[in-house]
């Protein structure tokens, strides 16, 4: 497994090979992509992940093992729960200080990513898909520990209103629902994605 690129860096590379690049200054530079438009993918890409943990369990605790190993060589003799400590309080905390736990957004959980500072904000596609692989192990690790959770917040996630957002350049719009219409269609997805994975 040692070659094989981790899953969240695929992941994230697979999620944002779909964003609407374009170049710098509509006519020359280098390739970009706004950053309104990097978080619909960052959050398919953490949904994408919880639905896999909701699917197989096992898979997705395996996923966490090696992700914790490979990241850095300090964590090799780490179980995932201790090196992703942090993010596991982060959702914990999130989980207490909501009123219903089926009311949860991912907007509630972490404000900060739509926040307005970010709007100006250009990536190159190894930036955006960097940020999007980001968010797949906080979506494993919430399918993992928090099942009912994550559950219930794909269930809001899928069954949003169609919206679109101006990006703010040569009138480029992004389609923020997302690409998925069930939780069922949800946990298809992550499945077959996690296998293109296992082929690679």
């Amino acid at each position: 497994m040692g070659h094989r690129i981790a899953f969240h860096r695929y992941a994230g590379q697979q999620l944002a090979s779909l964003l609407p690049y374009h170049k710098k200054g509509l006519t020359f530079g280098p390739q970009v992509c706004e950053w309104a438009a990097v978080v619909p993918m960052a959050k398919a890409a953490f949904f994408l992940s919880c639905s896999l943990a909701l699917v197989n369990k096992s898979v997705a605790e395996e996923i966490l093992t090696e992700a914790a190993t490979s990241d850095a060589l300090q964590n090799r003799e780490q179980p995932w729960r201790i090196v992703f400590s942090e993010t596991i309080q982060y959702l914990e905390r999130g989980r207490k200080q909501s009123q219903s736990v089926d009311t949860m957004t991912f907007e509630n959980f972490y404000p900060e990513i739509t926040s307005d500072k970010f709007k100006d904000v250009l990536l190159t596609p190894e930036q955006c898909a960097g940020r999007v692989g980001q968010w797949v192990i906080p979506g494993l690790i919430c399918g993992v520990l928090f099942p009912e959770m994550a559950s219930s917040m794909l269930e809001i996630w899928v069954t949003r209103e169609r919206k679109w957002k101006d990006l703010g350049v040569g009138g480029l719009r992004v389609d923020e629902t997302p690409l998925l219409t069930s939780v069922e269609e949800a946990c298809k997805h992550a499945q077959s994605l996690y296998e293109a994975w296992q082929r690679q």
